[in-house]
Formats: C-alpha cells, sequence, structure tokens
C-alpha cells in the first residue's frame, strides 16, 4: 500500500494544475453542501424555537370517558367507575399521579398543571374578557419563561397578586402596584393587584390573559382540587406527537393534543426545506463525483506509459487500480476538509453581514462539526467510487501495447 501511496501523490505532484483545479471543485461544492445545511438547519431551529419554544409542546386533557381516572392499573392507580354513562370530563381529577409519571420521564423538560377560565377585568367602568390562567410559577416559568419576559413588576401570583399581558395593560391603563376587580362569569368578584406585566410576544396573549397562583384560581373557578391540562415541554419537540400518543393510552379518561397537529402547515414547509436542501446537496455531490471520474480518466490515459512500465515491471493489476483509488480517496479527503473550513468561514460571514445594521444576526447558526464530519465522509466515499472505472481501466492496460505505443 505504501508503495501504492507514494505513486499516487507523484501522479498528483505532476499533474499540479489538474490537482489544484479539481481540489478546488470538491472544496466549493463541500462548503456549499456545509453551508446551506447550517442554514437550513439554523432557519428551521429558529422556526421551531419561535413557534413552540415558549409554549407547550404537548398538553394532556380530560376526554369523554366512562370512568372517572387518570392512570391504568399498570402505573398502580385503579380506575373507579362512576356509572355505564359517558359524559364530558371538565377538568382533571387525579392529575397528581399523572403529574409525577411526567416528571420522572426522561423525555420532558417541563411539566405545568393549569387551572384555567374565563372571566372579566373591571377598571373604572369598563369591562375586558380575560382568559385566567392558574399556574405553579416555578413549572409555568420553564414553558413560557415568563421571568425573562417581564416588561415590568415582578415576578409574582402569591395572595392577591397576578401577572397580565402588555396589550391588557396598555387598554386597561395598569401598571405594577394597580388593582382591579376581577369578575366571573357567573358574577363573584375578587380584588386583585398587578405584579407584574409580561410580554410573550402574541398580541392575542397579551390581551387576554391572566396569570395567577393555581390554588387561588382553583377556588376562584370552582375547580376544587381539579385542574384543566397539564402542559408539556419535552426535549426532542419532533417527537411530540409520539410521546402524547403513548402517554394518551397510559392515561385512562385523558386525550392529548401536541404542536406538530397544531402547526402542520410549518411542518410542511419545514420538510419542504429539508427536501430542497438534501436535492441541492445530492447533485453538488454528483458534480463533484462526475469532476474526479473525468480528472482521473483523463490521467489514466496520461500516465498510461507510466503504469505499463510499472506493470512491466512486476506491478500487478491490483495494486495500479489501488493507485487511481487513492488518488480519488486522497482528492475527495483533502478537498472536503478544505471545504469544511470553507463553509466555516461562508457561515461566519453570513453571520457578520446580517448583523452589520441591527447588530444581531438574522436568525442563530451553529456551525455543527458532526454534520460536517459526516460530509467529509460521504464526499471522500463518493471520489473513490467516482475512482473505480479509471481504476478499472487502469488494470485492464496490456504494458506491451502501451510501451509500443
Amino acid at each position: 500500500m505504501i508503495f501504492e501511496l507514494k505513486i499516487a501523490l507523484r501522479f498528483l505532484k505532476d499533474g499540479r494544475g489538474q490537482t489544484t483545479f479539481i481540489l478546488l471543485g470538491i472544496a466549493i461544492g463541500v462548503a456549499v453542501q456545509v453551508f446551506l445545511g447550517t442554514l437550513i438547519s439554523g432557519l428551521q431551529r429558529d422556526l421551531v424555537n419561535g413557534t413552540v419554544g415558549s409554549s407547550p409542546h404537548m398538553t394532556f386533557s380530560a376526554a369523554d370517558t366512562p370512568n372517572v381516572s387518570v392512570l391504568n392499573n399498570e402505573t398502580g392507580f385503579v380506575a373507579s367507575s362512576s356509572g355505564n354513562f359517558s359524559r364530558q370530563e371538565k377538568s382533571l381529577d387525579n392529575w397528581k399521579p399523572m403529574l409525577a409519571t411526567l416528571d420522572a420521564a426522561v423525555e420532558t423538560t417541563a411539566v405545568s398543571p393549569v387551572a384555567e377560565g374565563n372571566g372579566f377585568l373591571i377598571k373604572s367602568g369598563e369591562r375586558w374578557p380575560i382568559l385566567v390562567r392558574g399556574i405553579e410559577p416555578q413549572r409555568a416559568d420553564l414553558i413560557y419563561d415568563l421571568s425573562a419576559k417581564l416588561s415590568s413588576g415582578r415576578f409574582a401570583v402569591e395572595g392577591n397578586q397576578v401577572l397580565i399581558g402588555t396589550s391588557l395593560a396598555d387598554e386597561a391603563l395598569l401598571q405594577p402596584g394597580d388593582t382591579f376587580t376581577f369578575e366571573l362569569p357567573g358574577g363573584g368578584q375578587q380584588s386583585l393587584t398587578v405584579a407584574g406585566v409580561f410580554d410573550l410576544g402574541n398580541n392575542s396573549l397579551n390581551e387576554t390573559w391572566l396569570f395567577m397562583e393555581l390554588g387561588r384560581a382553583q377556588r376562584l373557578l370552582g375547580f376544587g382540587d381539579d385542574i384543566s391540562r397539564v402542559e408539556v415541554q419535552i426535549e426532542d419537540v419532533f417527537a411530540a406527537d409520539q410521546l402524547a400518543l403513548k402517554y394518551e393510552k397510559q392515561f385512562i379518561g385523558v386525550k392529548s393534543e401536541n404542536w406538530k397537529v397544531q402547526n402542520a402547515s410549518l411542518l410542511s414547509a419545514l420538510t419542504s426545506q429539508s427536501s430542497s436542501s438534501l436535492t441541492i446537496q445530492a447533485f453538488v455531490l454528483l458534480a463533484i463525483t462526475l469532476g474526479i471520474a473525468s480528472v482521473l480518466a483523463v490521467s489514466v490515459v496520461q500516465k498510461s506509459k507510466q503504469i505499463g512500465i510499472l506493470k512491466a515491471m512486476g506491478t500487478s493489476s491490483s495494486s495500479a487500480s489501488r493507485i487511481f483509488l487513492l488518488q480519488g480517496g486522497i482528492l475527495g479527503f483533502l478537498g472536503s476538509i478544505l471545504g469544511s473550513f470553507l463553509g466555516y468561514a461562508l457561515t461566519q460571514a453570513f453571520l457578520w453581514g446580517t448583523s452589520i445594521q441591527t447588530g444581531e444576526a438574522l436568525f442563530p447558526l451553529q456551525f455543527d462539526p458532526v454534520a460536517a464530519a459526516t460530509i467529509i465522509v460521504i464526499a471522500t466515499t463518493a471520489s473513490i467510487l467516482s475512482a473505480l472505472l479509471p481504476a478499472r481501466r487502469s488494470a485492464n492496460l496490456n504494458p506491451i501495447d502501451v510501451i509500443r505505443g
């Protein structure tokens, strides 16, 4: 193998011009693959994060069921019957075991119980419809990042303190420390104090949502110890549909929803982006392969006399083939290494170029060394495969005919 490697390197050195151009071609092709892959993955992460980064990936609420139960017998909780009729559960009753199960799951990153109901905010004789959301602050903060999204005031929901959105605060002329009257649809009223004003980046939510402590919401809304739903975030957001189905089967009398169903159009766009990216990269790889194959085919013709002499001196046909296979591997490996560095440079240039005016990149890009290494392996393998035909031609050369010619 050392002998073939020395000959392959000598052939590449003799054809410096061809070697340089094919290396540049491979490098540019790999750079396009690396940059395009980084760009598409960065865009997809940004879109997904903007859509579900600060919202539940899965929610579990009560479903139509003949039994008042939450967990099946496999989890150690026995379902109890409430008769042979079906009714619409408006709240989850035995939700604490469910919470414990989800907390213990390795896939989940945040689990938050919510007691939700409608009401009215009354201030200076005016009324605004609102959606009350009773939460456990630490748990809800892991999903909605409320503590970081306060535009004013404090992150506090203890006692009569609540959090309201910026749009609602502007319309009702409320600021931290102000009090207002909360009215239930049935007419009951409660005086509440604004502790903080949040901005979730969604005008509809900022205009209607009000967060208060879970226990107080349960009492005001008449839930007792029940809740409306359990909201969950998971590590792999794209596995939300599979996990939601898994837990829906495990939890009796519970229905699940997940962000993939609610954002079908976004998923379709992401799939189209990925397909387009793979198609472009496949054609780039094909161009690299054809380029190497054509250069090595020409090299076989140019070096036919040298190959003939080598074979006349005892070099085997398989050894002659390996010379060109090694050339293909060397070109592919060195070119793809150079292309990876060039792709990284393009990524940094994109980040710099899009941040000139605003000081912040259009969207974050993260260079993935693993993805780059995968492209290097694929490009090198494709380069070796592209050398198969030239290698076969070199193996079939008759040394006597070549030297005579």
